[in-house]
């Protein structure tokens, strides 16, 4: 028995874990694309044909379907692409992409075995080593805080690059020849291609061949006696640095312009942030139970904060333990681990400000060196222990409680893929853990008013809009909640706020283009969408969009013709009030009026052409005539809900024009015209924004906000010119407004693209 158990116990054990993989992970395969994978896969037509691969490496903006997140990470786009092309749908299926990204996970975990096993016989060399190691490989590959990683699509960037970085390793350290080392180089590569931690390779390997190669410790790198072995490691290295730093400047090369600058806070802040993340990181590596897809944390304000004084000390005394450690041959693979982890975070917790100041994802590259360091110390102790506890109740009590854990682990994954499997679960959980995250209050929000659950919805806007008030995508739900709850001007109030915060963002042009589609206002959903375009050219929901809009264009142009003839031949109240509609579609509000006058003039009570008037008077600005016309049409019609819904409208915006008015015309102050510019802003009354705007700078030439309201409406007006002109007058003003600076970039893009104006 004891030899067939010696002889078959491993591969037995490799059999287990590797059932257990799969269990841990069979819950995960249909769980949706969430958060930035929209504008990275499903929004973006590049990566639905494999004959864009090509120009994944010439043009970031490939990356992403949204301007402010494109990125030159072409490998991952190339993955992207490749796995749509596996699915053959229409639309992207998440089912290829987990399952790619699975394989490859399950690949990692392969060369992490002969990894932790080269590592683990350098220290000590012990037949139990390869069981050590399969246990090191299956800790980190079943750890519950890895299954951020995993159910998070686009995050296959640090999976992948993280697989390169590994195969890297392993082919150098085992290789025996010299080429054999150099094409240690081609994975790397290939790594850097879809995420730049895969930098970090060549300092990794620097301190494994300190401690491994030329079994150095850390303060036998200062010996004078040392330094040819120093040199060596450094040579060994360099083609790796090389490299990465010709991909770094490559990297920065192509990144697009558009690229948002970071809300991570300045350089300092953000580090004075890190070393509390790091804490943080290691406290779900020990305690997995506090995860968070997005969370809440804002960077540190000041050098005193206690969290600063906390991190510091316990990456100090790691820090200092991987040095004390590194001294002795046996605990190497310690010291190795902790530097590990500390190296593999620097591209995420350093002097990079990122947007978010931690995520829950980024540690699964530096977690190998935890598990490294964690595991090495498990079986020191083991070691230590070994000979004062009999025999069989260790034997057996070590693989009884090795199984527990990584069964615990295996549930816990499991359990965590199941938080991912719907929007509703995923956002919830981020909103309990994380309720001062306005980002996850609001797609919290979102998922419940796609169940028609309204007024949860908006509490939930609500509370997402105190805490960030200037979240262009909470003004796109709000007024997407508004549209569906039968409010059309809070609608087009907060979609146009939406637009004014973030110009540049072509997601606000195209849900404002939608709702504009659904109020039979086709022409302004069409130049709406153009300029979402202009941005993004390959979005594919705009594209969509405006096919569908320019198929009913087409089908319009020849029912307007249609209409005009049969109204001239056969004159009637109903064929003048279907011209009247048609006109108004058309944007042509003018003649929408007039049509329906015509009408009246052969249906004197004809209640429906009223309301036509007073809807079209409502858009062109003129609140008199739109209330006389709707005050007609319910005069007739009493019950008539949209005339009342239409009156309704024209009473609130005369309403509130009066209220900013009247302090104008008694006396005229900056802020008052302002705030009148922003009322036609909101109301698309851009000309009007314009000329209330110029009043304000008449009084204070040094208005920035005046400027910004200026370049806005000219921007909307398509008079490029005009808007650059107003645009960088505003930023001469105040240079650090971010406001100006997005709607400036618009008025240039469109210019120089060629974007005819609109006038």
């Amino acid at each position: 028995m004891k030899a067939f158990l010696k002889k078959t116990g491993f591969p037995i054990s490799v059999l287990f874990v590797s059932v257990l993989f799969c269990l841990a992970y069979s819950n995960h395969f249909h769980n949706p694309f969430q958060f930035d994978d929209e504008h990275t896969i499903v929004s973006n037509n590049y990566v639905r044909s494999i004959a864009n691969i090509p120009l994944f490496f010439k043009d970031a903006r490939t990356s992403s379907s949204l301007p402010a997140n494109q990125t030159f990470r072409p490998g991952l786009t190339t993955l992207n692409a490749i796995d749509f092309w596996f699915g053959g749908k229409a639309d992207p299926d998440p089912f290829y992409y987990h399952l790619s990204i699975f394989i490859s996970f399950f690949f990692l975990g392969i060369l992490l075995y002969f990894f932790f096993l080269r590592i683990f016989d350098n220290a000590l060399s012990s037949e139990w080593n390869r069981y050590f190691a399969l246990f090191a490989t299956a800790f980190f590959c079943l750890h519950a805080a890895n299954a951020e990683t995993i159910n998070y699509i686009i995050a296959r960037s640090d999976s992948f690059s993280t697989l390169m970085v590994v195969a890297g390793m392993v082919l150098y350290i085992y290789g025996t020849y010299e080429l054999i080392k150099w094409l240690a180089l081609i994975p790397v590569c290939l790594g850097l291609l879809v995420k730049e931690p895969a930098v970090m390779f060549g300092p990794l390997l620097f301190f494994y061949l300190v401690f491994f190669t030329e079994e150095l410790s850390l303060t036998g790198l200062l010996k004078k006696g040392n330094r040819k072995k120093l040199i060596r490691c450094i040579e060994a290295v360099f083609p790796a640095l090389v490299l990465s730093g010709v991909y770094f400047v490559v990297s920065k090369r192509m990144t697009p312009p558009t690229l948002a600058e970071s809300r991570g806070g300045d350089t300092l802040h953000y580090l004075l942030s890190q070393p509390f993340a790091i804490v943080h990181y290691i406290n779900n590596f020990v305690l997995p139970f506090n995860l968070s897809a997005d969370t809440d944390w804002e960077p540190v304000a000041r050098i005193a904060d206690d969290r600063v004084l906390t991190g510091s000390l316990v990456l100090s005394a790691l820090l200092i333990l991987a040095f004390y450690l590194s001294r002795h041959k046996v605990t190497r693979p310690i010291s190795f681990g902790l530097l590990w982890f500390f190296i593999a975070l620097i591209p995420s917790s350093s002097v990079f400000p990122l947007a978010e100041v931690l995520n829950d994802h980024r540690p699964f590259f530096p977690y190998i060196g935890l598990v490294m360091a964690g595991v090495w110390s498990f079986v020191l102790l083991i070691r230590t222990y070994a000979n004062t506890i009999s025999f069989v109740f260790f034997r057996y009590g070590i693989v009884i409680c090795s199984i527990l854990f990584l069964c615990l682990h295996a549930y816990g994954t499991h359990r965590r893929n199941t938080v991912w499997s719907s929007g509703e679960s995923l956002w919830l959980d981020v909103t309990l853990k994380s309720p001062k995250n306005a980002r996850g209050l609001m797609n919290y929000a979102n998922t419940q008013m796609a169940k028609a659950n309204y007024p949860l919805a908006e509490d939930y806007f609500q509370k997402a809009l105190k805490l960030w008030p200037a979240y262009s995508y909470l003004y796109i739900n709000m007024g997407v909640l508004k549209a569906a709850t039968g409010n059309p001007q809070e609608a087009e109030s907060n979609f146009r706020k939406a637009l004014n915060l973030n110009p540049l963002n072509p997601e606000c042009y195209g849900y404002y283009a939608r709702w504009l589609k659904d109020q039979g206002r086709f022409t302004e959903a069409k130049e709406c969408l153009q300029k979402g375009l202009s941005l993004s050219p390959e979005h594919i929901g705009n594209k969509r969009l405006l096919d569908e809009i320019r198929g009913f264009e087409n089908a319009t142009a020849v029912a307007s013709d249609s209409a005009e003839a049969r109204a001239a031949s056969h004159p009637s109240p109903e064929n003048y009030l279907n011209l009247s509609l048609i006109f108004y579609n058309q944007k042509n509000y003018i003649r929408c009026v007039a049509a329906a006058r015509e009408a009246i003039k052969l249906k004197p009570d004809y209640a429906e052409a009223y309301n036509n008037i007073c809807s079209a008077y409502v858009l062109i600005g003129n609140y008199d005539e739109a209330i006389k016309a709707g005050t007609k049409a319910l005069s007739v019609k009493p019950g008539f809900d949209l005339a009342k819904n239409n009156l309704n409208d024209a009473l609130t915006r005369k309403s509130k024009e009066d209220e900013l008015l009247n302090p104008v015309r008694k006396k005229p102050t900056v802020e008052n015209l302002i705030n009148l510019s922003l009322f036609y802003y909101t109301n698309g009354r851009y000309q009007d924004c314009v000329d209330a705007a110029k009043a304000a700078l008449k009084l204070n030439p040094r208005s920035d906000v005046a400027c910004n309201n200026i370049c806005s409406a000219y921007n909307m007006l398509g008079m490029w010119d005009q808007a650059i002109e107003a645009g960088e007058a505003g930023l001469s003003i105040n240079p650090g407004s971010e406001l100006l600076q997005n709607n400036l970039a618009v008025s240039r893009k469109n210019r120089y693209s060629g974007n005819k104006s609109s006038q």
